[in-house]
């Protein structure tokens, strides 16, 4: 999981490039909550800002096409219905993160159980 970078007497072991991609990608303000509710369903974006109130429209817009970028998820517009409807999915790769982030959240309610004091 981690590779050396560099060489010589100056090489040092660091993180693997794809794991740190994807917990920036994950770890991204609101990206976590944004693939959670994708999980669910399908969902289109005014039905995402409901259930995510504190969130912009600018910046839901902005995290669903840096997530659309990633191949994580998928915009279908569907044409046979007016007005066009627009959901967004989960691909298949977006898919597999279910197991991901259920691990984080039981992580993150382990932790915060623990109190500010715990070491």
């Amino acid at each position: 999981m981690s590779e050396t970078v560099g060489n010589g007497a100056g090489a040092h072991q660091g993180a693997c490039p794809n794991f740190h991609a994807a917990v920036e990608l994950i770890g991204r303000k609101w990206n976590g909550v944004i693939l959670q509710q994708l999980l669910e369903s399908p969902l289109r974006f005014l039905e995402l800002r409901e259930r995510i109130p504190r969130v912009t429209d600018a910046m839901l817009s902005q995290r669903l096409k840096e997530l659309e970028a990633a191949a994580v998820v998928e915009r279908v517009v569907t044409t046979t219905s007016r007005p066009v409807e627009v959901r967004y999915k989960l691909t298949a790769i977006g898919d597999r993160l279910a197991p991901v982030l259920d691990a984080v959240a039981a992580w993150g309610n382990e932790w915060a159980a623990r109190g500010p004091s715990a070491s």
